[in-house]
């Protein structure tokens, strides 16, 4: 079975062997892998230590986002895929409000070969105009983009930006592919609620059939055990089992944690839910080849 893991995250760090090996003994097939943030990194953490006091709408969680650190991450992320680009999808975590970021992600993709866009909205909001034209250049360049959504552990006092409706405004862009993380956790019914808006969108008023929905989820955890059967189990039952992506949430260099959420995630669709073998086929790898366009 092919295992696609769509959400691993780097520090600036990892060699490619260390990934690979951690692939391997997983059992990993891909992963969809994101640059770090462009902030002043740490080598030992996903997110940077944040700036002290009040975060006000469209200020920086984080100290020191410079153009000149988006550009150095994304020739970290650049690299690392060169050296396996048949297992390794490296996705650029493009900060949006950096001068000339549409520019910048137009050069990661066509003189860097990124596959992919990550962002988290920090103290924006999705809906936000100035975002239009990030969404029309990833659009125009056939790349899709997986967003933070739900609670957000990071960023300070973002999570009530990240809600999952303040995406509706992609119906205004009906190319552009992307994806909810964490199934919006503690959203999760928001989440499913917006599935199905695009759903209705597709299919009755762009007259596309429902292959063409642009809108995946992807479930990596998020979700704590308690919640996540319940999770899974009613985006199947509302027919999203076409969408879903799945996902660990692990770092780079420590992604042979990846095969305990494997088993478990297995587990549940297979003995708890029930499903197909089809459909978690569908779920564990090939939904994420419509995601990126990709074929085996």
């Amino acid at each position: 079975m092919l295992i696609i893991d769509c959400h691993i995250h780097s520090t600036g760090s990892e060699s490619i062997d260390t990934i690979l090996k951690g692939m391997d003994s997983a059992g990993v097939d891909k992963a969809i892998i994101f640059s770090p943030y462009p902030s002043e990194m740490r080598r030992t953490d996903i997110f940077p230590k944040p700036k002290s006091g009040v975060t006000r709408y469209m200020e920086f969680s984080y100290p020191d986002v410079t153009v000149e650190k988006q550009r150095e991450v994304i020739e970290f992320i650049a690299s690392l895929q060169k050296e396996a680009p048949d297992r390794v999808i490296g996705f650029v975590w493009l900060e949006p409000r950096l001068k000339d970021a549409v520019q910048i992600l137009e050069w990661a993709v066509t003189s860097k070969e990124v596959r992919g866009v990550k962002m988290i909205p920090d103290h924006w909001y999705p809906y936000d105009e100035f975002m239009y034209p990030v969404y029309e250049k990833a659009e125009k360049l056939g790349i899709p983009i997986l967003f933070h959504s739900g609670i957000l552990f990071g960023f300070k006092d973002s999570s009530r930006f990240c809600r999952p409706v303040n995406y509706e405004v992609l119906l205004s862009f009906p190319d552009l592919r992307f994806a909810l993380a964490h199934i919006s956790w503690p959203w999760v019914d928001e989440c499913i609620a917006l599935w199905g808006r695009f759903r209705s969108y597709t299919i009755r008023e762009l007259g596309r059939s429902r292959e063409d929905i642009r809108m995946f989820i992807d479930i990596t955890p998020g979700t704590p055990l308690i919640y996540r059967r319940n999770a899974l189990q009613k985006l199947i039952a509302y027919g999203a089992e076409d969408y879903m992506l799945f996902g660990t949430d692990c770092r780079a260099d420590r992604i042979e944690y990846a095969k305990q959420h494997i088993e478990r995630d297995t587990s549940i669709l297979r003995q708890i839910i029930g499903v197909s073998e089809e459909t978690v086929r569908k779920i564990m790898g090939r939904n994420a080849l419509r995601f990126l366009d990709m074929k085996l």
